[in-house]
């Protein structure tokens, strides 16, 4: 999935809102200093002013370019614009006082002390916020990663003209060059390899956001590379030379000091997926709390029935190819990974995924079908639990595809990793729609993808509120 650019006020809200902030408190703090306290006999009237002054600053973002190019501005650049946006937003000030009859009571000294603090406080909140900001958007964890398909003689001008920016949220992680040649690694220890073939590989095992397309001579071939990269779920971008058809989703983009066509099987935009990231956050803090109550019980019954560590950790795949770990309550005895072998013959999904009902590898097992700690857990979805903590690392989300494990990932074809373009959830398609019942890894594909090309907030909601009735019925989680 990409994110698409919002317009800049919606972009740099944030930046909007320190405004604000300091516009009202260096008013506040004006109108102390004048009279001294708070509660004088014209209190109301500035208590009026403090609103508008809100509603003006908000009229000026919008019409006017105040936060672009914000992160890329340099101390005296920004002074500037502090200036000419606070001074713009006091002159509307002054304008409706005139236009109300009230000038003659507003203190010319809360307006100049005003203005002044105004200017002050916002270029340090804003320059001492920028570099959090720029911070988060250059560290390797938060920068997407692209391959740059070029030609020989243009990959050292193309990688220039992408990195013109100083604070880029991108960074080419490979070359690839159509001609033949030799594999290598150039200055900035950015991998360049050869051939169609090479690059479709590479980008099916390794991390992959988005391709850059610089430049192409075969039509044909080029719509048959952004069409393969869409079914990885990988966004393409395309170097204005090029107007290939059929491009869903497309926009136009600046990268640095180039434009670009971009397409993806899904776009979504800032306000969206920072909504769902908020919703995973506010679950996220409920569900640990739900983990921390469910430790009591259950860690003592695991720890009794079998010996080892309550919790059980193992390496998934997620956004795009990115290993982390996931956690969950130990339901299986603690060889369960090196007996995986053993049991493997007796898998009832077809397919990339290992799924056994009556897996005697399950904590209590024994015991006969259904039976044991282990089987209970798993059940009713107890297990699943201290994956809270993935989602509020961010590693996860409270709604998208189940995470692969590596093994499964190392196998699978270039159609399949679609389900890693979002980051992998808690509950999604699969597990609300009979996922004992779907025996056919492709059918899990193409749930998937489903949700994927028509994901919405309403969606995300749609299923959360039917994995609520799974849990509670037990439906589908035997």
């Amino acid at each position: 999935m990409y994110r698409k650019i919002n317009a800049d006020w919606i972009k740099h809200i944030d930046f909007e809102l320190i405004d604000i902030a300091c516009i009202e408190l260096s008013f506040l703090l004006s109108y102390f200093l004048r009279h001294k306290e708070f509660l004088s006999y014209n209190w109301n009237l500035y208590k009026k002013l403090g609103l508008v002054l809100i509603f003006l600053d908000i009229v000026v973002v919008f019409f006017s370019e105040n936060y672009k190019g914000i992160v890329q501005r340099g101390e005296m650049r920004e002074l500037t614009s502090v200036v000419r946006h606070v001074t713009t937003v006091d002159v509307l000030l002054l304008l409706y006082e005139y236009a109300v009859k009230e000038a003659d009571i507003f203190s010319r000294m809360v307006f100049l002390f005003s203005w002044g603090m105004s200017i002050i406080l916002c270029f340090l909140a804003r320059t001492a916020w920028k570099n959090v900001v720029r911070k988060r958007i250059t560290s390797e964890r938060n920068q997407r990663k692209m391959i740059l398909i070029s030609s020989k003689d243009r990959v050292s001008e193309c990688i220039n003209e992408l990195y013109k920016k100083e604070f880029r949220d991108f960074r080419i992680s490979a070359v690839c060059v159509m001609e033949t040649g030799q594999e290598e690694v150039l200055e900035a220890n950015i991998p360049i390899f050869f051939g169609y073939d090479r690059l479709i590989e590479y980008s099916r095992i390794n991390v992959v956001d988005e391709v850059y397309i610089d430049t192409f001579s075969d039509k044909e071939t080029l719509n048959e590379m952004i069409d393969i990269f869409l079914s990885m779920g990988i966004t393409v971008h395309v170097g204005m030379g090029f107007l290939p058809e059929g491009m869903p989703n497309k926009t136009i983009e600046k990268f640095g000091n180039v434009y670009s066509i971009t397409t993806s099987v899904k776009a979504a935009s800032d306000w969206e997926l920072n909504i769902k990231r908020l919703i995973d956050i506010i679950g996220s803090i409920v569900g640990l709390f739900l983990c921390a109550l469910a430790f009591i019980f259950v860690a003592p019954a695991i720890k009794i029935s079998s010996k080892g560590k309550v919790f059980f950790k193992q390496e998934r795949v997620g956004k795009n190819g990115r290993v982390f770990q996931i956690y969950k309550f130990r339901s299986m005895y603690p060889d369960a990974e090196e007996r995986l072998k053993e049991v493997m013959d007796r898998n009832e999904m077809q397919g990339l995924m290992f799924k056994l009902e009556n897996d005697p590898r399950i904590i209590g097992s024994e015991k006969g079908p259904g039976k044991g700690i282990g089987n209970f857990i798993r059940r009713t979805s107890i297990d699943e639990l201290p994956q809270f903590w993935n989602i509020l690392k961010g590693e996860m989300s409270l709604v998208g595809t189940r995470p692969p494990t590596i093994t499964e990932y190392e196998q699978y074809d270039v159609h399949h990793k679609i389900r890693l373009c979002m980051k992998p959830g808690l509950t999604g398609m699969w597990q609300v729609n009979g996922r004992n019942d779907i025996t056919d890894f492709e059918n899990v594909v193409k749930l998937d993808t489903y949700y994927i090309e028509n994901w919405n907030l309403g969606l995300d909601m749609k299923i959360l509120l039917k994995t609520i009735k799974v849990v509670c019925t037990r439906k589908g989680s035997k």
